[in-house]
């Protein structure tokens, strides 16, 4: 297994005494009560941990403009930067995590000569509470571009960190939208992620199989219409995939297995950065701007064996 989806609910997961009371009462519930455990599983499975903006995040936030979003899972905040008559870029957050949270790539692309658009993920931030998975992730999105489109600006390029890097791939798969993406720290499998998920908790795979059939049915989405490596065969998206070797959450082979597969895409490697830091950093954040600007050319993926660090270069 080369890859991981982010953790999803890591306060229950990594807590070394929430993990031994979860592993204790899913051995009682699956063996007395299997369709509890599944309930337990899928709620488990699916509620994100949620925390406030800081102080600096409101304070940023407030120099865009505030607006809602209706999706099909639950309404949506969202926060325009620049000018309404500018093609768009979408930064969509990931698992956890806040729009807020992209805040460095706003001012590049503004520079750009775009307009920025920025949302809470429905279960995150300012937006409506609720159960989150990969399928609102893609609901979620979709229904920000629509938002946005509707208004007379077209979007032309995304920024996604990891569960929101999976949902902007599965969204360009699906839709086959010409734009460029850049994909930070993308995960690429629902379902090895939820075996991962299952073994630490110490879930039965027939109550994980239970789990993935009601998720399935009640979203009406196969998961494996998310393994992204095999889903993105006939993308037309530009994409560069920025990874990072150290990256503890989400390992860099997904990033290479993703980017090896998408048509065209480019890779970026780096070192020290992590799975979080990474959207702090001044170059990562200046070479995200510059691919989707097509201001410079990125090398493709390396050959399996080569070491996975890359540097751009400027066209001339």
């Amino acid at each position: 297994m080369t890859a991981s989806l982010p953790l999803m609910n890591s306060t229950n997961v990594r807590n070394g005494l929430n993990l031994l009371a979860h592993r204790v009462r899913f051995a009682i519930t699956s063996r007395l009560a299997p369709e509890r455990a599944v309930d337990l599983a899928a709620r488990l499975f699916a509620t994100p941990p949620r925390f406030p903006h800081t102080a600096r995040e409101r304070e940023f936030l407030a120099t865009g403009a505030l607006f809602k979003v209706r999706s099909p899972r639950g309404r949506l905040a969202a926060w325009r930067f620049g000018r309404g008559d500018r093609p768009a870029v979408v930064l969509v957050h990931g698992w956890g995590g806040r729009g807020a949270q992209l805040r460095a790539f706003v001012g590049p692309l503004l520079e750009s000569g775009y307009q920025v658009v920025l949302f809470d993920q429905v279960g995150h931030g300012d937006s409506e509470p609720g159960a989150s998975t990969l399928v609102h992730f893609v609901a979620g999105l979709d229904a920000v571009v629509r938002e946005v489109e509707s208004n007379g600006a077209r979007v032309e390029g995304f920024v996604g960190h990891s569960l929101g890097a999976a949902a902007v791939g599965a969204w360009l798969a699906r839709t086959k939208r010409d734009a460029r993406a850049v994909l930070i720290a993308p995960p690429t499998s629902v379902e090895r992620y939820s075996g991962w998920f299952a073994r630490r908790l110490g879930i039965p795979e027939g109550v994980r199989r239970a789990m993935q059939e009601r998720f399935e049915a009640s979203l009406g989405t196969r998961w494996s219409e998310f393994e992204l490596p095999h889903a993105v065969e006939g993308v037309r998206a530009a994409a560069l995939v920025v990874h990072d070797a150290g990256d503890r959450d989400v390992a860099q082979g997904a990033g290479l297995a993703l980017a090896r597969a998408w048509p065209g895409a480019r890779f970026f490697g780096t070192q020290g950065l992590g799975h979080r830091r990474i959207l702090r950093d001044l170059a990562v954040v200046e070479d995200a701007a510059d691919f989707i600007a097509g201001r410079v050319v990125f090398a493709p993926p390396p050959a399996r064996g080569a070491a996975a660090f890359g540097a751009p270069a400027p066209i001339l």
